[in-house]
């Protein structure tokens, strides 16, 4: 378990803080929407407020991540928000296509939802009308994800970060603070088994201890394109909650879970673990847990 020299940053979005020395806060938890077909707002409905009550019990905040697949779901999912979503809480936009990036942007600052809006994400893609829409249209805060095709072992995650490792003019970093997003999570970039998967664990602590900023990833992903799972089928859904944990063992600060309907498993597993991790980091680092932390909310 780690404590790390670098002072670390502690973020707050709508009240939910993130980041910080292991053991200090609860595990910021992000559960997916509308990853596939046509968005089902109806058992999105269910499925938000299902992960909102397991948060309470555990502590650990929960973040909706909502994926926008076309411009016609754009409006449709936003009003989903403005109307399911509690007031004030933060999510996080989701999306793959650059020009429907600049699309919802628009929309959100149209909806003034920018304070609550969680970016996903900035990366070595981005283009200039990305970045003109992020200046204009400027969200409360931004995952970077650490994604260097040329070297996607640690090293190669801090050099895209810090200078873009010739892939961008200048380090992702600078990009997000030159266009004005104040409050950066590091998203390390979980790749394929057997493309340096493991990189992305091992990203956490050399992230955290040089930049100290929050920092997790989607650790679910590698879970998913495990093909060899499909022999375990009724392994693979375990497999996949208990991944997070690799996060926090490694002092990461938040977890994207993949699809909301996880929650169930995965809230229970990462609060365990957050107890776990703060019996230790309080007895030998002198690490006071915060009062919403799960060994406050469940001891």
């Amino acid at each position: 378990m780690f404590s790390f020299t670098k002072e670390q940053e502690i973020l707050d979005i709508s009240g939910i803080k993130i980041g910080g020395q292991p053991g200090l806060h609860p595990t910021v938890l992000f559960g997916g929407l509308f990853f596939k077909g046509e968005p089902d707002f109806e058992s999105g409905r269910k499925q938000l407020q299902k992960m909102l009550d397991i948060s309470k019990k555990t502590g650990n905040p929960a973040i909706p991540d909502f994926f926008i697949r076309k411009e016609e779901y754009i409006e449709d999912i936003l009003v989903f928000i403005e109307k399911t979503v509690p007031n004030n809480h933060p999510f996080s936009i989701d999306i793959i296509e650059p020009s429907l990036k600049v699309k919802t942007l628009e929309y959100l600052d149209q909806k003034n939802l920018l304070s609550r809006t969680i970016y996903n994400s900035i990366h070595v893609g981005i283009t200039d009308e990305e970045r003109n829409a992020l200046k204009n249209h400027t969200p409360n805060m931004a995952v970077i994800v650490a994604f260097n095709p040329k070297d996607k072992s640690p090293d190669g995650k801090i050099e895209v970060l810090q200078n873009g490792a010739n892939l961008t003019d200048i380090g992702l970093l600078d990009i997000a603070k030159k266009l004005g997003i104040k409050k950066i999570l590091v998203d390390t970039a979980a790749m394929a088994p057997g493309d340096n998967s493991g990189a992305s664990i091992a990203a956490i602590p050399v992230i955290k201890e040089e930049f100290g900023l929050p920092t997790g990833c989607a650790i679910h992903n590698v879970v998913e394109k495990s093909k060899w799972l499909d022999d375990f089928n009724s392994a693979r859904k375990p497999v996949d909650a208990s991944s997070n944990i690799n996060i926090q063992l490694f002092g990461g600060d938040f977890a994207i879970i993949g699809p909301i309907a996880n929650a169930d498993m995965v809230f229970p597993i990462i609060a365990w673990q957050d107890i776990l991790i703060s019996e230790y980091t309080e007895n030998y680092f002198g690490i006071v847990p915060d009062d919403s932390h799960p060994r406050r909310k469940l001891f």
